[in-house]
């Protein structure tokens, strides 16, 4: 353990290119939620943008909050990375996010699905030579491109436990929840199977559920459902037991694996 933790302190860190990143990916998504929230686009004769001061204030809380979430996502999946002796390194899609904007204000904010649901990003690996000394098969594999994927949406399994006891103790508080949406968005996002032109084996660029798909299908089915089933309890039926949202990933991935059975 102590190993790990001094890999950690010689090898964790996080470039101002990173920062400046993430920190306008957050200013996006930020925006895209305010838009749509608290209705700061005012149709009349004309269109107008108006923001009040309670816009303004949710815009900056929304800022910080998705700035958190994917900070620790990457923040753990540059843990991940080390443990397993790559670098981990996040760049945005700029284009992806640009579009998401100008989706956002065509539609006046008024359509959330096609102004958000664009993937903020993704991390590439390097290798840190001398943490790959004697591992098996020295190369990247995709085994350990799924390990470092996986981390990604458990960062905001982790955020959403975390403001799920925040919105409790405030006694269901809207503004909280909208929150604990967005990390639920990010979540699914970060699941969906999009790759770039870049080789898969290289993790250049691809979405996070990407590298668990390319590695196992079984796997990213019972993770995709379990992440589906919990962003369902939650908004449904205000229900953050990640158990049995797993407990029904794993229904769900038995029941697809009989019907596919059958079928052959």
């Amino acid at each position: 353990m102590y190993g790990y933790w001094h890999s950690v302190k010689e090898n964790y860190s996080f470039s101002r290119k990173e920062f400046t990143e993430v920190f306008w990916t957050s200013i996006a998504f930020a925006f895209m939620l305010t838009s749509y929230y608290k209705n700061i686009f005012i149709i009349g004769t004309d269109v107008r943008l108006v923001l009040s001061y309670e816009a303004v204030l949710f815009f900056l809380l929304a800022t910080c909050i998705v700035f958190a979430a994917m900070y620790f996502h990457v923040a753990l999946q540059k843990l991940a990375g080390i443990k397993l002796g790559y670098k981990v390194t996040y760049q945005y899609w700029l284009n992806a996010i640009l579009v998401g904007v100008f989706l956002s204000v065509v539609t006046l904010g008024k359509v959330p699905l096609l102004s958000v649901f664009l993937l903020p990003g993704s991390v590439t690996l390097e290798h840190i030579p001398k943490l790959r000394l004697g591992k098996f098969r020295f190369g990247t594999n995709a085994k350990d491109i799924a390990r470092v994927s996986l981390a990604g949406p458990l960062s905001h399994i982790l955020m959403v436990m975390l403001l799920g006891i925040v919105y409790f103790i405030s006694g269901n508080d809207k503004t909280v929840m909208i929150f604990i949406t967005a990390n639920l968005l990010l979540m699914i996002y970060s699941m969906l199977p999009i790759p770039k032109i870049d080789l898969p084996t290289k993790m250049g660029g691809a979405s996070d559920g990407f590298g668990i798909f390319f590695y196992s299908r079984q796997i990213y089915l019972l993770c995709a459902a379990t992440v589906l089933f919990y962003a369902i309890l939650i908004w449904t039926a205000s229900t953050f037991s990640f158990i049995i949202a797993f407990a029904l990933g794993i229904i769900s991935t038995i029941i697809f694996n009989i019907a596919t059975d059958q079928k052959n």
